[in-house]
């Protein structure tokens, strides 16, 4: 055996042990343990895509009429529970989609913005509360509203 392997055996050879019977002492091993808190692997939404909202006049009769649009996509069958958030801190109802096979589904809402003689500057996300949370870039909504 070379002279340096001698030596590391010599000087680590008592920590290794230290380290094993500290293991052993509180039950552990040194396999890896799944984490407790960490669910099991299931379908999930991998992506999400908003469709713009297309602002084509300067002054919207308002509260002006829109309809948000997007794609869930999954990689298998799931539940999908989303709503709709903006960035003034309004939401809308939770609804949710089934999947019966990975894939896409197209989702629809209905939503109003504005008030005569006002602006709008508002951002739109569709967020996925379950199976898992994930939230959409965001699309922004610029209009003038008509007095």
């Amino acid at each position: 055996m070379p002279e340096y392997a001698k030596q590391w055996r010599l000087a680590y050879a008592p920590l290794f042990l230290l380290v094993i019977s500290a293991l052993m002492a509180t039950g552990q091993s040194s396999k890896p343990q799944p984490h407790p808190n960490r669910p099991a692997a299931g379908p999930e939404v991998t992506t999400i895509v908003l469709r713009p909202i297309k602002t084509s006049i300067k002054k919207y009769s308002c509260p002006a009429a829109f309809t948000l649009r997007g794609q869930i996509y999954t990689n298998g069958a799931t539940k999908v529970k989303y709503t709709w958030v903006s960035s003034d801190g309004r939401t809308w109802p939770q609804h949710s989609v089934t999947f019966k096979a990975a894939g896409q589904q197209s989702v629809a809402e209905p939503a109003k913005f504005g008030a005569p003689g006002k602006k709008v500057d508002d951002s739109i996300q569709l967020s996925v509360l379950s199976p898992n949370a994930k939230l959409s870039k965001t699309i922004v909504l610029a209009f003038a509203c008509a007095k």
